[in-house]
């Protein structure tokens, strides 16, 4: 895993560096940005109903969620005391 994580990270600053060096690495990281801070500033209707969706499913799957009983006192105190004994 991690020798494909360093390979990318590798094959990645090859390509900005023979695709025209720091220039291109440092308009890369700007159009990032860019993107990044118009998609917070407005995000779509497809994003906003996706994570609706997925944030319903996992509260319906909490309130769903088997809780297990509470065992009596005095059960658990004949418990004991059978594996005690």
């Amino acid at each position: 895993m991690l020798q494909i994580f360093g390979g990318m990270i590798i094959g990645s600053i090859m390509t900005m560096m023979l695709l025209g060096g720091a220039s291109a690495a440092d308009q890369l990281i700007v159009n990032a940005q860019n993107l990044y801070l118009d998609q917070i500033s407005r995000p779509d209707t497809t994003t906003t109903l996706l994570l609706l969706a997925v944030l319903s499913i996992f509260l319906a799957s909490l309130t769903a969620w088997p809780t297990q009983p509470v065992m009596d006192t005095q059960k658990v105190i004949k418990q004991l005391h059978r594996h005690c004994s």
